[in-house]
């Protein structure tokens, strides 16, 4: 008598489960790998962010500082160096000015050589002109040490002398301020003082 053995087949369920999970493997494998590879190329074609150097290291022009008006000789408005002219041999005179300044106007200028001196001019002077005239007159000193300081209050009005004439006469020296010919008007007269170095005898 003869046994025959029989082989179990794999039921079809079970070779089907078989092949979808190698079908999922190599699908993910494959996956994988494309990823990787869109990760490479982005890295690799996306530049990197760059700074503008051009405009962080050009320099920004710098505006034109202020000059002052050579002939203006002071940064304060109220101060001015005119021209000169006349026997007292003096080329260059400083106008001193404020509104409401108060004063007299004289054609005859006042020694300035002591303190008191000085005092004595700027006391009837007012919003702040008698404080300016005497910073002035110092500096006028110091630029000049061999001269005698003189002042004069030359005008009380609207506009400022464009120039002055300084004589010497036997009372001593005279000062005839050059205005201007002009129709202005102001709400409030300004005084203006001018002061000059004589050069010593």
């Amino acid at each position: 008598m003869t046994t025959r053995t029989r082989t179990r087949q794999p039921a079809p369920a079970v070779r089907r489960r078989a092949a979808a999970g190698a079908v999922v493997a190599l699908g993910l494998a494959t996956g994988l790998a494309a990823c990787g590879d869109d990760a490479a190329e982005d890295t690799a074609t996306d530049p990197a962010p760059s700074s503008d150097v051009g405009s962080s290291s050009t320099p920004s022009p710098s505006e034109p500082e202020p000059t002052e008006d050579p002939t203006s000789g002071s940064s304060d408005p109220n101060i001015q160096t005119v021209e000169a002219t006349g026997s007292a041999g003096v080329a260059e005179a400083t106008v001193v000015a404020a509104t409401e300044g108060g004063g007299s106007v004289s054609t005859l200028a006042f020694a300035l050589d002591t303190e008191q001196a000085v005092a004595d001019f700027a006391v009837e002077l007012r919003s702040g002109l008698g404080e300016s005239v005497s910073a002035a007159v110092a500096d006028l000193a110091a630029e000049s040490p061999d001269a005698t300081p003189y002042g004069a209050v030359a005008h009380i009005g609207c506009e400022a002398p464009t120039s002055v004439a300084i004589e010497a006469g036997e009372a001593g020296f005279e000062v005839v301020p050059a205005l201007p010919k002009s129709t202005v008007q102001c709400l409030a007269p300004v005084t203006y003082v001018v002061l000059f170095a004589a050069p010593n005898a």
